[in-house]
């Protein structure tokens, strides 16, 4: 199988990794790459990552859009990027799954508080690798300065699809009510008419580009 699509640092001879407590790594030498869809990190959680990123260990971490809204996280998201630490949101994720090295995978699927299924049969794990560089690639950094236009953007694209508030708000992670005002404000600067006309405006002017993955 070829090498997953991401820069990944061969583990060093004699590496291992594990799992402590709730399915926290340790002994990570190279590199974390974990999907987290159930939200914000806890205390502990937290703080492993920024002792893995203490160690020199690269850690890129998943999470879906519904954490911009939340101030807390945004704050730990600043201190883990200020660390060296890489965070990226999406619209959905699959179960919560972490690759430590690119020799073992940690995916939980059991009931909460359960330990994580070990894999390290290396052609799942290679696929797992695929995957989350596949998402990756297709989400917002955070915290990220061009945020914004993306946020526009994307906006944008679904206001040409016909998409509802609560369908938009829904897929950016933000409430209703903020979505409305995002949207008067860029129907507003368009002088558009109706929602759909913004969109249809957007695409003529050039102002979607490649369509974003929100």
């Amino acid at each position: 199988m070829a090498t997953p699509p991401h820069e990944v640092a061969e583990a060093p001879t004699g590496a291992k990794a594990g799992t402590s407590g709730s399915g926290v790594p340790r002994d990570c030498r190279v590199e974390m790459f974990a999907a987290r869809p159930t939200g914000p990190p806890g205390g502990e959680s937290a703080r492993r990552d920024l002792a893995l990123l203490d160690g020199g260990v690269r850690v890129r971490l998943l999470y879906p859009h519904s954490v911009r809204t939340d101030p807390a996280f945004l704050g730990y998201a600043r201190m883990f990027s200020e660390a060296g630490g890489e965070i990226r949101t999406v619209d959905r994720l699959p179960a919560p799954v972490a690759v430590l090295d690119r020799s073992l995978a940690l995916l939980d699927v059991g009931p909460p508080g359960a330990e994580p299924v070990e894999i390290t049969a290396a052609p799942v794990v290679d696929q797992l690798l695929w995957t989350l560089a596949y998402t990756w690639d297709h989400g917002w950094r955070c915290p990220g300065d061009g945020e914004p236009e993306e946020l526009r953007t994307a906006i944008l694209f679904m206001l040409a699809n016909g998409d509802k508030d609560e369908t938009i708000a829904r897929r950016l992670g933000m409430s209703v009510r903020t979505c409305r005002r995002h949207v008067a404000s860029i129907m507003a600067e368009l002088n558009a008419a109706s929602r759909f006309q913004a969109g249809l405006m957007a695409a003529r002017v050039g102002l979607l580009g490649t369509p974003p993955h929100p």
